[in-house]
């Protein structure tokens, strides 16, 4: 189920300065910083299989899954595969087939995200310094690791076992693909501009901060032996989602909810959204958490910590301009025309006219409106 609001409350006299800021510093991160991300991650990976790392360590681990009842879920892995498998001309792991190579790309993202047995690993307690192959593979698991810094999604990530609040906080900036990015800039635009318009830009950007810090530490309550990198500004994103809901309260907000073969467009209390969206967070971890890259506790834990805040920052606080968050004179225009427009396709002319009567109360020389009022009373056979 997807619930997007909408909102045109933007003002360029008053222009959302922080909101277009941090849609621009992401946008540096991801196409800049990141820009050899992929690159980097897949030649780490080649590493990984042709220097026979991968002998030595997943045998090991397949083991270890046998023995250990509390493995670490597919929904660890270390990143998502979106189809995409090495393709080279070279004899060894690319000549495998490809469904062989998703298989041992899974289990090895798998065996990354499992903090218990990382640990272990790192401990020298699955390949003992009594073996004769341990020199070696110290060798090369030093080299592979080395090739996985150079990863900045790995080195700046959230990680759970490691749960630093510096990595909460560059996570924040990070994203794993451009779809990744486009959804929580575009969610991001859409809360965003409102909010900082009536909350002001200081409360607003604390807001988004802190949301997203708290976010990733839900993620951490949640996932604590994972050392899988949460990566992402959902967390803060959900948080301004929450605060929106608080925030506009009982008044009527206009939404499109799509799910999945149905979907339109209608309006409902803002506040109705919060248990609508953290319901719909807790069902879809339930259904695909097992399986799923989506860290659905981070957003949980984002909307409900900024909801507090909103809450916060409206009664305790009271530092946000409720004016904001009114429905001004177009809004309310565009939904009369629309409830008239509707009324008028069902032929119940009387309360469509009140409806277009009313608009022409708030303005007067509205095109739309004294055109929908023509064809009304032309419609209607008992009008002079």
């Amino acid at each position: 189920m997807l619930i997007i609001p909408l909102s045109n409350r933007i003002s360029w006299r008053n222009p959302p300065v922080i909101t277009i800021l941090v849609i621009l510093v992401n946008c540096y991160v991801f196409f800049v910083v990141q820009g050899e991300d992929n690159l980097n991650y897949l030649a780490a990976q080649r590493f990984y299989f042709e220097s026979g790392l991968a002998d030595i360590e997943l045998p090991r681990y397949q083991d270890y899954l046998k023995h250990d009842k509390r493995t670490a879920s597919c929904r660890d892995a270390l990143v998502p595969m979106d189809g995409e498998t090495f393709c080279t001309d070279e004899d060894g792991f690319d000549s495998l087939p490809m469904e062989e190579q998703v298989e041992l790309l899974q289990l090895l993202a798998a065996m990354q995200a499992d903090g218990r047995f990382m640990r272990k690993l790192h401990q020298d307690r699955v390949v003992r310094s009594d073996e004769e192959l341990y020199a070696d593979w110290k060798d090369l698991r030093l080299e592979y690791e080395d090739a996985l810094s150079t990863v900045v999604f790995i080195q700046y990530g959230f990680v759970p076992t490691d749960n630093r609040l510096m990595a909460a906080f560059t996570s924040l900036f990070l994203h794993g693909s451009l779809m990744h990015l486009v959804g929580n800039m575009v969610f991001f635009w859409l809360v965003g501009c409102v909010l900082e318009l009536g909350c002001g830009w200081m409360a607003y950007l604390s807001l988004y901060l802190i949301a997203g810090i708290c976010g990733a530490e839900a993620h951490y309550l949640a996932n604590m032996q994972s050392s899988a990198p949460c990566i992402g500004a959902s967390g803060a994103i959900s948080g301004l989602m929450g605060a929106y809901s608080v925030l506009y309260g009982k008044r009527k907000i206009k939404i499109f909810y799509s799910l999945g073969f149905f979907f339109s467009v209608t309006r409902i209390a803002a506040i109705a959204l919060l248990p609508f969206w953290i319901g719909n967070e807790i069902l879809q971890y339930f259904l695909h958490g097992e399986l799923s890259q989506v860290g659905y506790f981070a957003h949980i834990g984002g909307f409900v910590s900024g909801a507090v805040l909103g809450f916060v920052a409206l009664r305790v606080c009271k530092i946000v301009d409720e004016s904001a968050f009114d429905e001004s004179p177009q809004e309310r225009i565009a939904c009369l025309l629309e409830q008239a427009y509707e009324l008028t396709s069902k032929l119940d002319l009387n309360d469509a006219r009140t409806l277009v009567q009313r608009v022409l109360a708030i303005d007067p020389e509205n095109s739309k409106a004294l055109n929908l009022l023509f064809t009304i009373d032309k419609m209607d056979p008992a009008d002079p």
